[in-house]
């Protein structure tokens, strides 16, 4: 029941009203209305109550009518009040409707009226619904103000909150809009019409997006519907006015809002919760001056809502009064969408409506379907998230809008077509999802029909296609969804291509030959913007490319940057703050810590736990700070290892963080690095465990360069705990950064397609010093890393941050990602795999594929639309449009690696520039050559093989630069010296003036440059071919000038550090491939890019090793290449940039083993080898001392190279170049000798080898003797064991021995120690001993004997460090071999043969020299070795007597000799050490030398000497001996003669030798007559006898000694022939025996010596008798009987005397015989000794002793016997 304050308001609205319409209906027929109006007025006035209480039965129904306040009025109050309203609006009289629609507006604006206005509803509803009704019947008065109250009327009951209009009273009152916008007279109103209908619509659409009629709505920019400006609102006044009525209209409602305390029922009490409504307080003016800031407001806001709408009501249930309706709600949010459906299929039906025929080409008759399609365009742009996606508004869109697009499209009214293409846009743009089929049947008929026709188009229609086109291009997204589902699909026409071949026709125009309705003007605009639609195309698909594979925008690298660094900050202070909470209640477990604690008292102990957590705290901060503050706190020492000590053990420092310090470049950090890194023993650990506990302690650090240095150290480590894990220390390295790319790929899971076995296996190829792994090793790795992560240990990481931590920054990943590249050379070297950096990346390329296609369709056309107007014309923008094109089509080709497309477009560009031909340069080639610029700036990455081109572009550049600025080209400082014609020729020809100024420029260079070449063939210097005009000229200097716009070409080469690592590596190969290029011109050789590459190389040292290694192998073929150039100035040049460069190189340091350096100097060693130029050689020699000069604290694998250069130059053809070489190698082995076996114990061997090298200069005798003086330091050092010991003994502190034991000196090293220590050098020896052996052939008796003297003093000085094997080795390899020609090659005759090792031009004197000097010295001093060091080598005794017999056993008197010498001095110096197997071994070698020489004179006996056939037989016997003589004349008489001389020769110095070795074997024999053992002594008796044995067979023989007489004085025999060997053999013979039986040694066996003795002595005598009686010629008779006896020859005397004493020895030593062995054997020496009476004898001797032993020995016996017998 409404109250009397209640009233007062509602008088306050309604009274003026009243009164307004009560003085107008002064007419009869308005009587009855009066009569109301003046009964409420009164009611009202005088705040009686309506209605008596209780008089109507519907009293106490609630009408839609309430005052604001708590009072409301009941259904039929408001009917008695609101009728008369009602009943005014009918009259149709301004004067009544004006103040009735007015009432009606404050009373829903003041929020009075609440309900919903239904037709079909309650009687309330009814009531509202005939309200509004009575107000949209009011526009058809006509009157412009009733028209524009009408507006402000139906806008504030659609803006209204607690007035809900719905369904048909909607529609009703949108249609009134619709009507006074085509109805009214007055622009104004129709402007104010149609600015209620978009906001009536925004309203709309709005609350069913936000399913609530309380979403706060701001009010809509009239400007924005304005375009194009209306003529009558020239000055904005009408825009002002109709944003005015709207803004105020917006604002009434808004107020209504936020009144006090709204009622309970009221829907108000939603409103709280959008209290932040922008338009509140600001008034109307305010506004349109603010229009931008409210469309931006509202842009955010409707961000906003698209975010909550699909929440539904969640929010606005729990914000607003939650006893509301459920049911109330939901119908709400269905009629909410009733309504936005009905809106939308009434303006699609006012579209579709066809006004009559004439009415086609008016647009005033048109108004009415523009407006529709406007309203449409309107609610396209703006739909929210349901509209979109909602089946119910799709289907409305398929039904009724594309009805209307097909209607409106083929209209021939410029806006009508406008507006249906805007349509359209939104619907591709926004709702394509669910439009499939209609897009594809509008984007032909709509877009491409017009597009196509090329000829005769409709200028305007085809200009809005084009832009419309041009707003599409611009989304990639939409693109690539046209490309994909219908040039992709079967079943629909290719639009995209049809589109970019559309697009393509246009930009190149008319075909010259067709007919057109274009002006000329006309046809260059749409040139344009075709160009612009395409460049749009390829910026989007690189933009939409560059989402795929995460490629950041160049231009806003800061941005993205920031982005990428901003959680950083955030995150590490949120670690470190959970990391710390355990720190306070957790010990510390540093050993300082624990220590220090036992003696110190709690409180102290307090404050040392709470300096050393503060200290760690700080750590967990900045590392550095803390280390100090840790330090100065006495918590930590302050030397590396102690540092690392804590780093290790100390709980709850960052691990991140620990990564990080460990990965910093300063020099502690680094020592740190270092002593962290050697405290671990990976001592037969396997890889991946070593890894694995590695990696435990701390976190990777994310920045390439700190990984490389830990992992370079960690290989290093490995290796050395490990050394026969691998080949070098580059092996394990980059094995390391495999294992932890594979661990990624496992175990990653935003990895999809992970990497198999054979892909890890195959990544890994090569990487052993360019052989493969073991595949099973590499295979076993592989399932150990795929079964078990290898993780941190995570102790002391919070929970939070192991969620926050990004698996691939654990392991840096996002920075190894590029590291690991081929090194793309032709030989099969190391490769490592593509796949390793790609696998990651592969799965964003698939993604990234669809592109790859789109480009296939386009970039023909593309390449034709952009080249061929950059080539014809000259307009500004058309230039800048199609660079840009050319821009973004490299960058979408290269970054898809689509290398035939990228190189098109990249040449094509590169020949624009124009810089081939320099004359014809314009301001459009100027640009192009920024563009090149540009492109090499931001698509460095991915140009691969196009570098070339743009580097060429560079060059050729720098070279017309340099002319501009008149320097002199390099040509006069590297070309060819020309002769003096050419020179005269060039003195007359006219100077370039800007060249004349500045110097020595020449002609020449200009003319060349001026030249127009076309772009391949022009070169990258330059050839005159032909006459250059003045106007050429001209042009010339000006262009020059032009150039300099272009401005600083350098960038391109500083930036190359910002490339990454496949990059570069391209970079370098091109910029060699255009430096070859540039160098190759004999007449203008260039060295621009040889400059540049030293400087990219200095830019890019700091890389990483594994791409430095890459980028390196280019470069070294490079200089090597250049290095050999004919022209020696650039050659010079190369050189000298190659030292610059490795000066540079070495001050990195090199850990060891790795093989860097090595690599890093090859170029000198290979260009030492293959240069011709004495000058180039000097340089390198030059270059490498220097480095070693100043850099010899870091050289560390780069000796070997260093030593290659001077073993190269060692052999060198000039004296100063070996003299050179030899001065430095004195120098470092002088002064630097420790470093150079440092890290590296290999490189002692290259020390030694190149010092060997020095020892054969033919140059000059003093460096070879210094050069063996230099092998004897390095024999020194290396029995001191110097090399590498520092770094070792390092090792073992730190990894293996307990601090207490480190402090062993040399003294105290245990004899394991020791022996592991030497066998670990054992190899080292080989290359000095050998080289030093090798010498011993050396013709220059100095060096020979200097080399030998140091060799044995070497071994004699340091044998005692060898083992047994060591010797066996230094025996067989260095000391036999100085022999080995010796024992096969020198024949008796002294000549040369063919197969021995000594040089062949040594003459005979030369090589007696060798003899007796070298080979004696040589082989005493073998035997004194093996005396020396008897205790060690005699196992070794076999092979010595081996030597020694082997030259006892060649044919060649002095070397038997000289072997004889050396047995006995060995027997004299080493006997009383042999045991009794060792003398048999000796005996043995006697008897065997003893058996291996005998003469043999059988070739004399065989045949008659003279005949031919002999030949084979005296080949056949004595094949060694003769294998040197010429066979090939053997018929003739002299050969035959002189073979026969050869066999003499050999017989005779057999014989000698024979001799000299009884003699031996009998001075041997009394030196240790007491050592041999009887076995010993009968094998020397076995080999006397048949010594003598064999020369008695001789001496025996009449035939030969016949036939050697017949030779006569030739022979220089005796007669017999070896009469002394026969006797002093027998003689020795008999001394053994007697001795034997007189000695009786140990296991002497009397019965078997005594056999022996009367067997000798019997047949010593037998012969004697023999000799005798052959002497004796006898005559006899026929019957047989002896008439007399001859006496003896002279000569038969001779022999006999010489025999005499054997005879006389023989009949003693029967005599000696025991009684009882005499007198057994007599009955045997009984006729001998009768024989020997009645012999005649050449000496008495052997007569007196037979009497003695007659007398003496046979008469006692004949005595006894006789006695015997007479008793």
């Amino acid at each position: 029941m409404a109250s009397a304050e209640a009233d007062s308001r509602m008088s306050q609205v309604a009274a003026p009203a009243l009164e307004k319409i009560i003085k107008n209906a002064s007419w009869r027929k308005h009587s009855k209305l009066a009569h109301q109006c003046k009964s409420l007025l009164e009611k009202l006035t005088t705040k009686s109550p309506l209605f008596p209480s209780d008089s109507e039965p519907d009293n106490s129904i609630p009408g839609p009518l309430h005052d604001g306040g708590p009072v409301e009025y009941s259904l039929a109050e408001s009917e008695s009040i609101l009728t008369p309203l009602i009943n005014a609006c009918g009259t149709a009289y301004n004067k009544i409707v004006d103040p009735a629609v007015d009432c009606i507006q404050k009373l829903i604006a003041y929020g009075y009226l609440r309900g919903e206005a239904d037709p079909t509803g309650g009687p309330e509803a009814q009531l509202l619904s005939k309200l509004i009704e009575s107000v949209c019947k009011c526009h058809d008065l006509g009157d412009d103000a009733v028209e524009l109250l009408v507006l402000k009327t139906l806008l504030s009951a659609v803006t209204s909150i607690s007035l809900r209009i719905h369904g048909d009273c909607l529609l009703q009152i949108v249609r009134t809009c619709y009507d006074i916008y085509l109805g009214s007279k007055n622009v104004v109103n129709q402007t104010t019409a149609k600015a209620s209908l978009v906001q009536m619509l925004v309203i709309v659409f709005r609350r069913m997006e936000a399913d609530s009629s309380t979403v706060p709505i701001q009010p809509i920019v009239v400007a924005e519907l304005m375009e194009p400006v209306e003529k009558s609102d020239a000055d904005g006044s009408m825009t002002q006015f109709v944003q005015g009525f709207i803004t105020k209209i917006m604002q009434d409602i808004d107020g209504v809002l936020n009144p006090a305390a709204p009622s309970k029922v009221s829907l108000g009490g939603h409103d709280g919760a959008f209290e932040t409504t922008t338009v509140e307080t600001t008034n109307p003016t305010d506004l349109l001056d603010s229009t931008d800031k409210d469309m931006l407001d509202a842009k955010y806001w409707e961000i906003s809502m698209y975010k909550t709408a699909l929440e539904g009501r969640k929010g606005e249930l729990a914000d607003g009064d939650v006893e509301r309706d459920d049911d109330l709600e939901v119908q709400i949010g269905n009629k909410l969408r009733r309504d936005a459906f009905l809106v939308f299929r009434a303006l699609c039906k006012l579209s579709m409506k066809t006004p009559p025929k004439e009415a086609m080409a008016d647009p005033q008759l048109m108004r009415g379907k523009i407006v529709a399609l406007e309203l449409l365009k309107i609610l396209l742009e703006n739909a929210g998230a349901v509209f979109r996606t909602s089946e119910r508004f799709l289907g409305a869109i398929k039904q009724y809008l594309c009805l209307s697009l097909l209607k409106n499209s083929a209209s021939s009214l410029i806006i009508v077509f406008q507006l249906s293409c805007s349509i359209f846009i939104s619907l591709v743009s926004r709702f394509r999802a669910g439009l499939k089929a209609e897009i594809g049947v509008f984007f032909p008929m709509i877009v491409l029909r017009v597009l196509e026709n090329v000829a005769q188009p409709n200028f305007q229609q085809k200009m809005i296609v084009l832009r419309f086109l041009d707003k599409l291009c611009v989304d990639s997204q939409i693109l690539v969804d046209i490309f994909i589902n219908y040039d992709c699909d079967v079943n629909s026409s290719n639009i995209f291509e049809r589109m970019v071949n559309g697009l393509l026709k246009t930009a190149q125009g008319v075909p010259p030959s067709t007919a057109t309705t274009l002006l000329p003007p006309q046809e260059a605009t749409m040139k344009l913007e075709a160009m612009k639609c395409l460049v749009a195309i390829l910026k989007s698909m690189g933009d939409w490319m560059n989402k795929q594979l995460r490629i950041p925008d160049p231009h806003s690298t800061k941005r993205f940057e920031a982005v990428e660094n901003s959680p950083e900050p955030v995150n590490v202070p949120l670690a470190n703050g959970n990391g710390d909470e355990p720190v306070e209640g957790s010990d510390s477990h540093s050993e300082t810590s624990s220590e220090a604690s036992d003696a110190l008292s709690i409180e102290q102990r307090r404050a040392y736990k709470l300096e050393l957590q503060e200290g760690i705290s700080l750590f967990n901060r900045k590392p550095k700070k803390g280390i100090e503050f840790l330090i100065r706190a006495n918590k930590v020492g302050d030397s590396p290892e102690e540092i690392a000590a804590f780093l290790k053990n100390a709980s709850g420092l960052n691990k991140t963080l620990i990564g990080d310090y460990l990965g910093e470049r300063e020099d502690l950090s680094l020592k740190v690095m270092h002593a962290y890194v050697d405290s671990f023993d990976f001592q037969g650990m396997e890889f991946d465990d070593a890894i694995r506990a590695f990696l435990q302690g701390f976190r990777l650090p994310g920045e390439a360069q700190k990984i490389d240095r830990i992992m370079e150290k960690f290989a290093e480590r490995y290796c050395k705990c490990n050394p026969k894990a691998f080949i070098s220390a580059d092996t394990a390295y980059v094995l390391a950064y495999s294992v932890i790319l594979l661990n990624t790929d496992a175990h990653n899971p935003m990895v999809k397609n992970k990497m198999s076995a054979d892909d890890f296996i195959r990544n890994n190829r090569g990487i052993d010093d360019g052989k493969d792994l073991p595949e099973e090793y590499l295979r076993s790795l592989f399932e150990r890393i795929s079964r078990n992560e290898i993780k941190m240990k995570e102790d002391d990481l919070s929970v939070q941050q192991k969620q926050s931590v990004n698996s691939s920054r654990i392991l840096g990943l996002d920075s190894i990602l590029n590291i690991v590249i081929r090194k793309r050379d032709e030989d099969q070297r190391m490769e490592t795999s593509d796949n390793l950096i790609k696998h990651m990346q592969e799965q964003f390329k698939e993604k990234a594929r669809k592109s790859e296609f789109m480009i296939e369709v386009c970039w023909a056309p593309m390449l034709a639309a952009f080249s061929v107007p950059l080539d014809q014309s000259d307009d500004e923008i058309v230039i800048a449009l199609c660079l840009e094109g050319f821009r973004y089509a490299i960058h979408v080709t290269a970054v898809m690696s689509m290398k035939t497309h990228r190189d098109a477009f990249v040449t094509s560009l590169a020949k624009f520039t124009s810089l081939h031909s320099p004359a014809d340069i314009k301001q459009k080639n100027i640009d192009a050559i920024r563009a090149i610029v540009t492109l090499a700036d931001e698509d460095g990455n991915y140009l691969r093989e196009a570098w070339e081109h743009i580097l060429t572009c560079v060059s050729r550049f720098e070279h017309l630069h340099l002319l501009g600025e008149g320097a002199p080209p390099d040509a006069t400082f590297f070309a060819f010296p020309q002769n003096d014609s050419e020179k005269s020729k060039q003195a007359k020809s006219t100077v370039l003036p800007l060249l004349r100024k500045k110097g020595p420029g020449r002609i020449q260079y200009a003319a060349a440059a001026v030249m127009r070449g076309s772009y391949d063939s022009a070169g990258i210097g330059g050839n005159i071919a032909g006459a250059v005009t003045s106007e050429q000229m001209n042009n010339l200097v000006s262009n020059l000038n032009m150039l300099e716009q272009v401005g600083e070409m350098n960038r391109i080469f500083t930036r190359s550090q910002k490339l990454n690592s496949e990059a570069i590596v391209d970079f370098v190969k091109a910029l060699c491939k255009v430096s070859m290029e540039e160098l190759r011109s004999t007449s203008d050789p260039r060295v621009f890019s040889l400059t540049k590459i030293v400087e990219i190389a200095h830019y890019n040292m700091n890389r990483i090793r594994l791409v430095w290694s890459s980028i390196w192998l280019v470069l070294s073929d490079f200089f090597v290449t250049i290095g050999c150039s004919e022209n020696l100035s650039i050659a010079i040049f190369a050189m000298d940039s190659l030292r610059q460069l490795s000066m540079k190189f070495l001050e990195r340091e090199e850990l060891a083993n790795y093989n860097f350096q090595n690599e890093f100097m090859k170029p000198f060693v290979i260009v030492m080898r293959k240069s011709s130029a004495v000058e180039i050689r000097e340089l390198i020699i030059r270059c490498v001392s220097q480095m070693v000069l100043s850099r010899v604290n870091n050289v560390k694998s780069g000796w070997k190279s260093m030593f290659m250069v001077f073993t190269t130059a060692a052999y060198d053809d000039h004296k100063n170049i070996v003299l050179l070489a030899f001065e430095i190698i004195e120098k470092i082995i002088r002064d630097y000798f420790p470093y150079i076996t440092e890290t590296e114990t290999t490189t002692f061997t290259d020390c030694v080898n190149c010092l060997i090298a020095f020892t054969n200069s033919r140059f000059n005798k003093d460096i070879s003797l210094n050069a063996i003086a230099f092998l004897r330091f390095c024999a020194t050092k290396l029995a001191e064991g110097d090399l590498g010991s520092s770094s070792k003994n390092k090792d073992n502190e730190f990894g293996k021995i307990s601090p207490s034991s480190s402090n062993k000196g040399k003294d105290g090293r245990q004899d394991n120690g020791v022996l592991v220590d030497k066998d670990d050098h054992l190899y080292f020896w080989f290359p000095l001993l050998a080289g030093l052996s090798e010498l011993s052939f050396d013709p220059r008796p100095e060096i020979r004997k200097s080399a030998l003297q140091v060799l044995f003093e070497t071994l004699r000085n340091h044998g005692h460090l060898f083992s047994l094997p060591l010797w066996e080795r230094v025996f067989e390899s260095v000391l036999f071999p100085i022999f080995d020609y010796v024992r096969h090659a020198i024949d008796p005759s002294g000549g040369d043969s063919p197969g021995q090792g000594i040089v062949n031009d040594i003459d005979e004197h030369d090589q007696d020299a060798w003899l007796y000097e070298t080979c004696t010295l040589a082989l005493q001093l073998v035997v004194d070795l093996f005396v020396n060091f008897y205790n060690t080598v005699n196992p070794l005794l076999r092979k010595v007597l081996l030597l020694l017999v082997s030259f006892i056993k060649r044919p060649h008197q002095s070397l038997a000799g000289i072997g004889i010498a050396a047995f006995v001095r060995l027997m004299s110096n080493a006997g009383d050490l042999f045991s009794e197997e060792k003398w048999l071994e000796v005996v043995s070698s006697l008897k065997e030398a003893a058996n291996a020489t005998l003469p043999d004179f059988s070739f004399i006996v065989s045949g008659d000497i003279v005949v031919g056939s002999n030949g084979h037989a005296l080949n056949s016997q004595s094949n060694e001996a003769s294998a040197g003589s010429d066979t090939s004349h053997g018929d003739s008489e002299s050969s035959r003669a002189q073979r026969v001389y050869d066999l003499l020769s050999d017989a005779k110095c057999r014989a000698a030798v024979q001799l000299l070795l009884i003699q031996a074997v009998m001075e041997i024999y009394n030196m240790y007559r007491t050592h041999l053992s009887a076995k010993s002594i009968i094998v020397l008796y076995e080999a006397m006898h048949d010594v003598a044995s064999h020369a008695h067979k001789i001496n025996n023989n009449t035939i030969l000694r016949s036939k050697l007489q017949e030779f006569g004085p030739m022979t220089q025999l005796q007669d017999p022939p070896l009469l002394r060997l026969e006797n002093e053999s027998y003689q020795f013979c008999l001394t053994f025996l007697q001795n034997l039986i007189l000695d009786r040694p140990p296991r002497y066996e009397e019965a078997e010596v005594e056999s022996h003795l009367v067997d000798l002595c019997q047949e010593v005598l037998l012969f004697y008798i023999e000799s005798a009686r052959s002497g004796q010629a006898s005559e006899t008779s026929a019957n047989g009987q002896i008439q007399w006896m001859i006496p003896l020859g002279s000569g038969k005397r001779r022999e006999l005397a010489a025999r005499a004493p054997l005879i006389v020895a023989t009949l003693q030593a029967i005599c000696c015989l025991g009684e009882t062995l005499f007198e057994k054997n007599l009955p045997q020496f009984f006729p001998l000794i009768s024989n020997l009476v009645s012999t005649e004898h050449g000496s008495t001797e052997v007569q007196v002793a037979l009497s003695d032993m007659l007398s003496s020995s046979v008469g006692p016996v004949l005595l006894r016997s006789c006695l015997s017998c007479l008793t």
